[in-house]
């Protein structure tokens, strides 16, 4: 069995009115729903929140890979091919305008994705970021 591994840090948001504006009304026009559901082959693995880290067991082989909310919106798919016994890291989050995105972790980062998450501490022999 292999795994996938998906973070979701908080979101560091950038100010400026090219943001503001769009997110505030779309604010007031959904109300914002705080978990994206995880999509694995067109078929739904479970929800993942902000600040959380979740593990889901997958079998090996080739895979589309995205995250999905308010039903219609969703990041880019990704292809993704698990050997077997392999865990591949991703993290998600949103746009400013309040699309989910999804990305694959490079090793460099799996640290500091572990310490900005309040699910999953670091595991001993991680690589530490650099601050």
């Amino acid at each position: 069995m292999s795994a996938i591994r998906i973070s979701r840090p908080k979101q560091q948001w950038k100010a400026s009115p090219a943001t503001l504006l769009p997110t505030g009304l779309l604010f007031r026009m959904f109300k914002p729903q705080s978990d994206y559901t995880v999509v694995l082959d067109d078929q739904p693995l479970g929800h993942i929140g902000k600040e959380q880290v979740k593990v889901f067991e997958a079998e090996p082989g080739e895979h589309q890979l995205y995250v999905r909310f308010v039903g219609l919106r969703k990041s880019d798919e990704l292809l993704v091919s698990l050997k077997d016994g392999e865990e591949r890291q991703f993290i998600c989050g949103s746009t400013g305008m309040g699309w989910p995105t999804l990305r694959e972790v490079s090793p460099e980062e799996v640290a500091q994705v572990r310490r900005t998450s309040i699910s999953e501490p670091p595991k001993p022999g991680d690589p530490i970021a650099p601050d």
